[in-house]
């Protein structure tokens, strides 16, 4: 039986769809014990990069909302602003999120960058951002 990756500071007590402390979504937690090895499994293999997501909701300033299928997660920056994040990914040992805005574009945000945030805001609002290749 594989363990839960619970570390004792569960923000979907308060609330939150995605834990904060574990990264497990309120599902994922609530049905841990149900679930087979193979499904805990799969959901461990992936919480290295949804922390990444929960990483950018903490320092934005938003709230990832839900885990989605095909790796992506859905950020809340404000109650209609919404932005959904993709896998986050390594390209010559540095590392990206894809994103999509709430109008339609694609970008590939440099995470590796101390200025992400500001390219992040950039993005979203249409400043000099490179579209995402």
């Amino acid at each position: 039986m594989i363990a839960t990756p619970c570390i004792g500071v569960c923000s979907t007590a308060v609330g939150d769809e995605v834990c904060f402390g574990c990264g497990r979504s309120f599902a994922e937690v609530s049905n841990w014990l149900a679930l087979d090895d193979g499904q805990r499994a799969a959901i461990q293999a992936q919480l290295s990069r949804r922390k990444v997501w929960l990483q950018m909701a903490m320092l934005s300033g938003g709230q990832l909302q839900a885990i989605l299928p095909v790796q992506q997660a859905r950020l809340a920056l404000t109650p209609s602003l919404l932005v959904t994040l993709g896998w986050p990914q390594q390209r010559q040992g540095r590392g990206y999120v894809p994103l999509l805005t709430h109008d339609g574009r694609s970008y590939l945000l440099p995470v590796y960058r101390d200025d992400w945030l500001r390219l992040f805001w950039d993005c979203l609002f249409d400043a000099d951002c490179a579209p995402l290749n």
